[in-house]
């Protein structure tokens, strides 16, 4: 098919005046037009944040068959943002029909093929890697309308002798625009009843509809004598002051800026003073100043990061995906928004949404060698879990699979400001655990229901998906609780922690689960236009959460033998440790949350890189478990008035804190506690209980 057939009149001339650039120097000017109504709401930005409309680039790139691709974001002045790909590039009529058609893709249309977008025969596969797209709706270009209005683009394809370049300003939206935009269409289509009932004018107005103006566009073209070259470059120049402020923190960092001084009567070291807010553990630092004058306002506003800028790029996000691992040291559980500023909030977010490689490899690639305890999950109604016992160690877990998928490394990259991005999850080398079930569970399903008898209007045509449900003694991040779901390799929704609306009360077991869901085939449609939700009543998410929910009731009876096995087979003395009434205090508050003994942490005074507790005796500080609590024992001594942890009333007290911290922690009141909070809570129980006056 050729150009004459995809585009209009009015789209052919501004093909002919961008390929006359080098004979007239004159760029081809034309308007940004949607096809839809709703669609016009695009360039008032339908997104929430800044990372979502970079994931949307990123998107356009992978369906573009990149390999590479990489982002500056002038961190941390972000005044402009480049995203630059190897991918395929535009042709003049690919970039002209973007252009003219906001929300019409040509990747959803029998467009795709003719302009070389996708596949030929295959519009929902790329051009040349034959991936599956991720985009369809026709609007990720204009996700920049989140960051800017104000960008170019500059494509080729390899073996054109040109760069192809536009520079597009965007529109406000506008309510009085809309209504006046239809109330033309309406007088037209009336206009072309009459003029057809007399036998001239045009009747197809009605059928082609209205159109809605988002902007201006201006195109022309640079020669260039590298045919080779191949790729797109998009340059967001002047973001949004509302998108800086996100990407700099400005709310964690104007906290101190809204301070008010304190009364002269109110000691400096009160909890109300608000310069008592903690700054997240790792950020990027926040500048002063503008214009180029910028500085650090002190050296608790510079970056303070867990590698060095001349570490590799591939290894910068595994050094910070380690060191929040590491964080559960000292605090309960750390929580991304608390622990990371925005923009390494964003890098984060952005790992787990886009195609690309795990960090260690894919769950699928793991062995039973690695993970010992791994379970199929039944499809079959009120099914159970049955324990997997592979010939061959050594073979991938995802082999038991039924589905064809292929779960093998992905050739995509991403580098954001230097640092290569991985999928931040594994499931081997967690941090230990004291409770009685001390390794990670496994559990892997696949469904492809028959819904060739139902019709495709009830059922939303055909679905498959592959899953995986980890259990683990604690979910790290706490963000990664919940269940993610990948529709062709890619998410925006990130991990939902309700299950899709579990309602059976297992939290303290859903608490250590997280789930990912790989769909295969479907689900496409239930994406909302943002595609960071679900339209919950579409057939398919209904199929998904009935199939999950299913599952996690296989998980959590599966869990509940195994635990119980542990546990009596590792009855010991500790519980005897306590006094036999402060024992059943605390066992009785702890049965009432659904926890057991040894699912609640110890306390643990610490001397140099050894560690002692007055239940679980001496160890050294690398085999410590995760969930420990940990108090200096000098400090201890102090807050207590002791002079030595090894007489009858120090036992009295560390035996007491311990005791009211896991009643505390059965009630879940520490989870969202921070570390130095978590630590004074510490300190303030000794001192109560070491109290004699």
């Amino acid at each position: 098919m050729e150009s004459k057939d995809i585009l209009n009149k009015g789209e052919l001339d501004l093909v002919e005046k961008i390929k006359n650039y080098s004979q007239t120097g004159q760029s081809a000017k034309t308007k940004l037009e949607t096809d839809e109504k709703v669609l016009a709401r695009v360039t008032d930005g339908i997104y929430r944040l800044p990372g979502s409309a970079i994931r949307e680039l990123i998107s356009n790139a992978y369906d573009a068959d990149a390999v590479n691709v990489t982002i500056n974001t002038d961190v941390p002045r972000f005044q402009t943002i480049t995203i630059r790909d190897d991918g395929n590039g535009m042709s003049i009529e690919t970039l002209v029909n973007l252009l003219n058609h906001v929300g019409a893709s040509a990747k959803r249309s029998g467009k795709g093929g003719s302009l070389k977008v996708t596949d030929e025969k295959d519009s929902s596969l790329s051009l040349n890697k034959k991936r599956k797209l991720i985009g369809k709706i026709g609007i990720g270009l204009f996700s920049v309308a989140q960051l800017t209005r104000d960008f170019d683009i500059i494509t080729k394809q390899k073996g054109d002798d040109f760069y192809l370049k536009a520079r597009i300003r965007l529109h406000n939206y506008s309510e009085e625009y809309i209504r006046e935009k239809e109330k033309e269409f309406e007088d037209k289509v009336s206009a072309s009843d009459e003029n057809t009932a007399t036998g001239g004018g045009d009747g197809d107005v009605e059928a082609r509809g209205a159109s809605f103006e988002t902007g201006e566009v201006e195109i022309w073209t640079d020669n260039t004598e590298n045919i080779d070259a191949h790729g797109t470059d998009i340059v967001l120049r002047n973001i949004k002051k509302s998108a800086r402020d996100q990407l700099r923190s400005v709310d964690i960092w104007g906290q101190e800026a809204a301070e008010t001084e304190l009364e002269s009567s109110i000691p400096s070291d009160d909890l109300l003073n608000s310069s008592k807010l903690e700054k997240p553990k790792f950020h990027v630092g926040n500048y002063f100043g503008k214009d180029g004058f910028e500085f650090y306002d002190g050296t608790d506003r510079e970056p303070e990061l867990p590698w060095n800028e001349t570490d590799k790029s591939e290894d910068k996000l595994l050094k910070l995906y380690n060191s929040v691992l590491s964080l559960t040291n000292v605090t309960t559980n750390p929580k991304l928004a608390i622990v990371f500023d925005n923009y390494l909030n964003m890098l984060w977010t952005l790992s787990l949404s886009v195609p690309l490689n795990y960090i260690e490899k894919h769950p699928f690639r793991y062995s039973t060698k690695e993970i010992s305890d791994v379970y199929i999950i039944s499809n079959k109604l009120k099914g159970q879990a049955n324990r997997y016992k592979p010939d061959d160690k050594e073979s991938p877990i995802g082999t038991i699979l039924p589905s064809l998928a292929t779960y093998d490394d992905i050739d995509f990259n991403v580098v954001i400001d230097g640092v290569k991005l991985f999928r931040p999850l594994k499931l081997s080398g967690l941090p230990k655990s004291s409770g009685a079930v001390k390794r990670p569970i496994l559990f892997v399903g696949s469904y492809s229901p028959d819904l060739s008898a139902v019709d495709n209007q009830d059922s939303g045509g055909k679905i498959s998906f592959d899953a995986y449900l980890l259990w683990t003694p604690k979910v790290i991040p706490r963000d990664h609780n919940g269940v993610l779901v990948r529709v062709h390799n890619s998410s925006g929704t990130l991990f939902d922690e309700t299950f899709m609306k579990h309602q059976v009360a297992e939290h303290t077991i859903k608490s250590q689960l997280t789930v990912e869901i790989f769909v295969n085939n479907g689900l496409d449609s239930a994406l909302n236009i943002d595609r960071e939700s679900f339209n919950i009543s579409h057939p398919h998410y209904q199929i998904m959460m009935k199939w999950l929910h299913q599952a996690i009731r296989q998980v959590v009876n599966k869990y509940k033998a195994i635990k119980k096995e542990e546990v009596d087979k590792n009855q010991d003395s500790s519980r005897n440790s306590y006094d036999e009434n402060l024992s059943r205090i605390v066992l009785n508050s702890i049965g009432r949350s659904g926890l057991d003994y040894s699912d609640v942490s110890n306390l643990y005074l610490v001397d140099g890189d050894k560690a002692s507790s007055s239940v679980k005796g001496d160890m050294s500080i690398s085999d410590l478990p995760m969930e420990s609590i940990k108090i200096e024992k000098n400090r201890y001594l102090e807050l207590s008035g002791l002079t030595t942890s090894k007489s009858k009333k120090s036992y009295f007290i560390e035996s007491k804190t311990e005791a009211i911290i896991q009643v505390l922690e059965s009630y879940r009141i520490l989870n969202d506690l921070s570390a130095s909070q978590r630590e004074s809570l510490i300190e303030d129980i000794i001192q109560i209980i070491s109290f004699e006056g």
